[in-house]
């Protein structure tokens, strides 16, 4: 349990979570590491739950926190670090392939962009004056099915 909990420890550390994260974790944590160690000393002892257990575990988890405990932090933050960096590394890896494509496509998207453009400047004018004209024919039938005014 003491090496889930340097685990656990290291983590929360690592990853800084603030003090009400920690506080709320280190509950659940408790909590959690309470439920499995009850429902081991009830499978050890065929349900004959002694004292001494307890004891025993607070004297091996007081002899791991003081012996062992600092070995395994740094071995978690080691770990974190390594990983840290082979995540790193990948992503470098990643991202050369991606930059030289961008690279290449530069110049044909902008040839793209360019027609592109081009051609809906080109529908633009074509269109709008179809259009202009449909719009005036439109509003001259209207006006020819509406009455004459009258002032008066």
């Amino acid at each position: 349990m003491g090496v889930v909990f340097d685990f656990y420890r290291s983590f929360r550390s690592w990853q800084n979570w603030g003090r009400i994260f920690t506080f709320i974790g280190d509950l659940l944590f408790s909590l959690i590491a309470m439920a499995i160690l009850f429902i081991f000393f009830e499978k050890a002892n065929a349900l004959d739950f002694r004292l001494y257990i307890v004891w025993g575990s607070l004297l091996g988890l007081v002899l791991y926190l003081k012996l062992l405990s600092r070995f395994s932090l740094r071995f978690f933050f080691g770990l974190y670090k390594f990983l840290s960096f082979l995540t790193n590394l990948i992503y470098r890896g990643v991202k050369i392939p991606v930059r030289g494509l961008i690279l290449i496509m530069r110049p044909p998207y902008a040839l793209l962009r360019w027609f592109s453009l081009l051609l809906f400047r080109i529908t633009e004018v074509t269109l709008f004056e179809r259009i202009m004209r449909i719009e005036r024919r439109l509003r001259e039938w209207w006006k020819e099915l509406l009455p004459p005014r009258t002032n008066g």
